[in-house]
């Protein structure tokens, strides 16, 4: 039997209505449907997984989903919707794409990292858009020492710095300055956040590259600690010497395209929004 899954945005009353509408449509069409909950994980593997919320909803969704290799449709209600393929005008034409097969599948790169302490893993973790470092309540910059492959490429003093990957490009990095990747491509990008030193451009490495940060606190406040945050919605303090490993991780999330735009174009559009709101 074809299966499908719905994560509405509980926060958002227009998207737990059009859950019920979603489940509707997909039950006539010969669906099972399971609806989750965000902090739910699927007990089995689904035809494909409608997220509707925005692009936070869909980076958490894609990081229960991928290990199963559901592929996900965003459905935007929320605000840029960079992940997102339709909003609710549109969302029922794409629905029916789906139940007809119209539709394609772009595998995105993720992250796969550990904060090392003393020698010790102390924080697994898995990103789709990026990790960054920043000195949070830290009065002063920090030093980063940047390791690439095991051989030391650069300090950073500054403000933090951002490890992202293609689909991440367009977010932290971007504002940061750094460069867009294409969102299939399989490169990670080191992006300086108002640095002190540091090479003039950010650092576009190899997807089979392996990044460590190493960090350096010089504050006379004992145990001080810097932040690292992980899509923006979860982070961990840091100390000094703590080391971030990070490279790619080995599966891949899977976001469902219906409609013949380009990157290109939906980068120019979402920007254009985002200039006025």
């Amino acid at each position: 039997m074809k299966k499908a899954i719905i994560v509405p945005n509980y926060l958002k009353e227009e998207s737990i209505r059009f859950s019920h509408t979603a489940t509707k449509l997909l039950i006539k069409n010969g669906y099972e449907v399971t609806v989750l909950k965000e902090e739910d994980y699927p007990c089995e593997k689904a035809d494909f997984a409608l997220v509707l919320g925005g692009d936070g909803t869909i980076l958490r969704a894609c990081k229960k989903l991928y290990q199963l290799e559901i592929p996900v449709f965003g459905i935007n209600f929320g605000n840029l919707g960079y992940l997102t393929e339709c909003n609710p005008d549109t969302a029922i034409e794409g629905i029916n794409k789906l139940i007809n097969n119209d539709y394609r599948i772009e595998n995105r790169m993720m992250l796969h990292g550990e904060v090392v302490r003393n020698g010790e893993v102390v924080y697994p973790f898995v990103a789709l858009n990026e990790a960054a470092l920043f000195r949070s309540t830290l009065k002063k910059a920090f030093k980063t020492a940047v390791y690439i492959n095991g051989k030391h490429t650069e300090n950073a003093l500054g403000d933090g710095i951002i490890v992202s990957t293609p689909t991440g490009s367009t977010s932290y990095n971007l504002s940061a300055g750094g460069p867009v990747l294409t969102p299939e491509s399989s490169s990670m990008v080191i992006t300086p956040v108002s640095p002190m030193h540091f090479l003039k451009s950010s650092i576009v490495t190899g997807g089979d590259d392996i990044i460590e940060l190493q960090v350096c606190i010089n504050s006379l406040i004992p145990d001080s600690c810097i932040t690292l945050d992980v899509d923006g919605d979860s982070s961990v303090d840091i100390f000094n010497g703590d080391i971030i490993k990070i490279r790619k991780e080995e599966k891949l999330a899977k976001v469902i395209k219906v409609n013949d735009v380009s990157f290109y174009e939906i980068l120019r559009q979402k920007l254009s929004k985002a200039s006025y709101n």
